[in-house]
């Protein structure tokens, strides 16, 4: 079979965490002597890496399959993974007679054994190929799974409980990544404040910085994922002190209610949320904030509500997210007794906070004007009245808003210092300095 196989297609869907089982995916491939091909029609092997984890995300990853499915020719073969493809590969194989395979989520070796192109122990400590738009930019999982148990969650059973990498491991492939130009790493892991901490003697988020300040000169580092545990005056000293570490705390707090915070087995109350993100914001000065929350959760009444918007106007979150409460097969959020919310009223208590949102995220990006920020260019601006679209320290790569500038020359992936002199509540207009 290698002989019949020359290239492959890819496509990820989901999460940063997916994007970087993709990039092993292709890894793998590219090792076992396949090339890599941007074009579905000329691959001999098609492959979609699935997200599971909610009924949008399900819904994407099935029609991504239908309209691969759909323009398949004979001789290629069409491979699905990820974790819509573990969830429910049993159903789906039934519907979808062209997926001539259908794998779990990323294991070593899995994908080539299955096509024949070697074993699982003949892979080694493979390098990953970077499919991305943005070289100068990487996610690096740096665990997988999750010990937590929040009621609305599927990825426990999805995943499976945390498994850290050692520091040792992932400071090597973050050498092999700043060797190759990369000039921001993004940390993910479903739990990251929870990193090494399921194994004696497995380290903790702080030792792994300390480790990468150490070893590495990647000039950006940024995490994604904090639960609020673990969270010690250690960790965010450092974060304060190393202008490498990312001034950028994602942690999705989920609600402030106290009753909705016990319902979603969140294990902490809303006053201990409160005094948590104020003492980040006195520890670490200038940090960008951003969560997620979840509303029309079971038992959600307006008092509720109200707490959840309380918060948010109170600590001014830079950056905010906010989903309807997706009910999911296998999880404890199915077997609560509490009053339904009704989509429609759902949907109205998130516009009224995204509508919140808006003015907050308008003035904080009015109190950077006529101020210098240092951004880092991350792709040239084609037909457009602008130079580049960018970021500054406060904005992550995919998830929040860019930077556009609108005077000055420079290179894709350097940074740059600018002149903020424009604003709406999801952009910043700069001109950059001489």
């Amino acid at each position: 079979m290698a002989s019949l196989k020359k290239s492959f297609f890819i496509i990820s869907l989901g999460c940063s965490k997916n994007q970087v089982d993709a990039e092993y995916l292709a890894g793998e491939l590219v090792s076992a002597g396949l090339s890599f091909q941007n074009s579905q029609k000329k691959a001999d092997v098609l492959v979609v890496n699935t997200c599971g984890f909610i009924e949008d995300a399900k819904e994407e990853s099935i029609e991504t399959i239908l309209q691969i499915a759909g323009q398949k020719q004979k001789k290629q073969t069409l491979v699905v993974c990820g974790c819509l493809s573990k969830r429910y590969a049993g159903e789906l194989a039934k519907e979808i007679p062209e997926v001539d395979y259908w794998l779990g989520t990323y294991q070593l070796g899995s994908l080539v054994k299955t096509l024949g192109l070697g074993h699982s122990t003949e892979c080694g400590n493979l390098s990953r190929f970077n499919l991305s738009d943005y070289l100068h930019h990487a996610y690096v999982k740096v665990a997988e799974g999750c010990n937590r148990k929040c009621a609305f969650c599927a990825i426990p059973g999805i995943r499976g409980r945390q498994v850290s990498r050692s520091v040792e491991d992932i400071v090597e492939e973050v050498k092999q990544l700043e060797a190759s130009g990369v000039q921001e790493i993004t940390l993910v892991a479903q739990d990251l404040t929870f990193f090494g901490r399921e194994k004696k003697n497995g380290g903790s988020l702080r030792e792994l910085l300390e480790a990468l300040i150490q070893n590495t000169k990647v000039p950006w580092i940024r995490m994604l994922y904090w639960y609020p545990a673990f969270i010690d005056d250690a960790l965010l000293e450092l974060i304060a002190k190393e202008d490498r570490l990312c001034k950028y705390i994602d942690m999705p707090v989920q609600h402030a209610s106290d009753k909705m915070l016990r319902l979603m087995k969140r294990n902490y109350s809303g006053k201990e949320l409160r005094d948590l993100l104020l003492k980040i914001r006195e520890k670490i000065p200038g940090v960008t904030l951003r969560t997620t929350v979840l509303v029309g959760f079971p038992g959600e009444t307006h008092e509720d509500f109200e707490a959840l918007m309380n918060l948010v106007q109170e600590i001014r979150f830079e950056h905010l997210g906010g989903f309807v409460y997706s009910p999911e097969e296998n999880t404890p959020a199915l077997e609560l007794k509490e009053t339904p919310v009704s989509e429609a009223d759902a949907r109205l208590r998130l516009s009224a906070l995204m509508e919140i949102q808006e003015e907050i995220s308008l003035e904080n990006n009015e109190a950077l004007l006529g101020k210098k920020v240092k951004i880092i260019l991350d792709e040239v601006a084609e037909e457009s009245e602008y130079h580049f679209y960018g970021r500054t320290e406060g904005n992550a790569l995919e998830i929040d808003d860019s930077v556009k500038v609108i005077e000055g020359s420079g290179e894709v992936g350097t940074f740059r210092t600018a002149l903020a002199v424009d604003c709406t509540p999801h952009e910043l207009i700069v001109k950059l300095e001489p």
